[in-house]
């Protein structure tokens, strides 16, 4: 008997062991893996929008819950600052400034991107979602959130331009340097409205379908392709010059904000509980992996000099951000 308890004792060991090894060996097998998530001071509270300043090294979080815009240098993993903008929703990068949206508000907060203080505010119509800059004609591109509008700001002047109107409501736009349009996805209508910056009109209106409730957008202007993500779950390529979608792929569902990694060559899609890994190498998009991520991270930013992928959360104790670095 006491022969029989240690074979089915080292049968266990075994097979535990070798459990182990299996998903240890799944886990290195994944395209991004997660590091210690970083506790943003003051508490749980939500977040949306989030990007990177290049130049600064720099990621600048929306921290809606909280009212501020979370800044965090990503050389000394450390946060800068929290500025207090209002509920911030939307976040874009100027050249020597960063313009968040008040959603509760209803403004355009300036803030210097030197010294972290608000620089001034432009009062809008309604709730703002995401915002965009065009480096041009100096305008900043907003979205009225559940809406029909695209509010266009003058940066030079601090002024409520002209009102762009879309048949549906607008969710996420993007400005592409390469084409000079903007990329406007319409969440209602299931399109992408694209706005020529010069005459702040809609030059051209493209289906995204199969992706329904267009969230996420990013542009390769190498590769000349938009690519737009579906609460469907649902990842479609479009051409930028014929306007046809090229190609789909599953994702996730419940995706929100996604980001594109040029140089490797990766969509990274922020879903619910997932971040989903899309090849972009070839012409027909291919879907790499569902990556676990915490509840509730649905928005999310790159860092193109480590290929790390940023996302930010909260829990019932903490707000955070965490990064994701990049695996072969």
């Amino acid at each position: 008997m006491q022969i029989k308890y240690v074979a089915a004792s080292l049968s266990c060991l075994i097979t535990i062991s070798n459990s182990f090894l299996s998903s240890a060996k799944a886990e290195s097998k994944l395209p991004l893996t997660a590091t210690e998530a970083i506790v943003v001071p003051g508490g749980p509270a939500g977040f949306d929008w989030m990007t990177v300043d290049a130049g600064r090294h720099r990621l600048l979080a929306a921290h809606k819950g909280k009212g501020t815009l979370e800044v965090f240098d990503l050389k000394k993993d450390k946060l800068l600052a929290s500025v207090k903008t209002g509920e911030a929703q939307g976040v874009a990068v100027g050249e020597k400034v960063y313009f968040v949206g008040d959603a509760k508000e209803h403004k355009l907060v300036f803030v210097d991107a030197d010294s972290l203080k608000i620089s001034g505010e432009v009062n809008l119509p309604g709730e703002i979602d995401a915002v965009a800059y065009e480096p041009h004609t100096k305008q900043v591109y907003v979205d009225h959130d559940d809406g029909t509008d695209v509010w266009v700001v003058s940066v030079p002047t601090k002024r409520l331009v002209e009102t762009i109107k879309i048949s549906g409501a607008p969710e996420f736009v993007e400005y592409d340097k390469k084409t000079d349009r903007l990329y406007q996805n319409n969440k209602t209508k299931n399109r992408v409205e694209v706005i020529d910056p010069h005459s702040n009109k809609v030059v051209a209106s493209w289906s995204t379908l199969p992706a329904t409730g267009p969230h996420g957008l990013a542009v390769d202007s190498a590769e000349k392709r938009l690519y737009t993500a579906g609460r469907n779950g649902m990842l479609v390529s479009i051409d930028l010059v014929s306007g046809k979608v090229l190609s789909q792929v599953a994702i996730a569902p419940g995706v929100d904000q996604i980001v594109l990694d040029p140089e490797k060559k990766r969509v990274y899609c922020a879903c619910k509980s997932f971040i989903s890994v899309v090849d972009s190498s070839k012409p027909v998009l291919k879907s790499l992996a569902n990556v676990p991520a915490p509840a509730g991270a649905h928005t999310l930013t790159l860092d193109p000099e480590t290929n790390a992928v940023w996302v930010s959360f909260m829990d019932s104790k903490q707000s955070y951000l965490q990064k994701f670095n990049f695996n072969q």
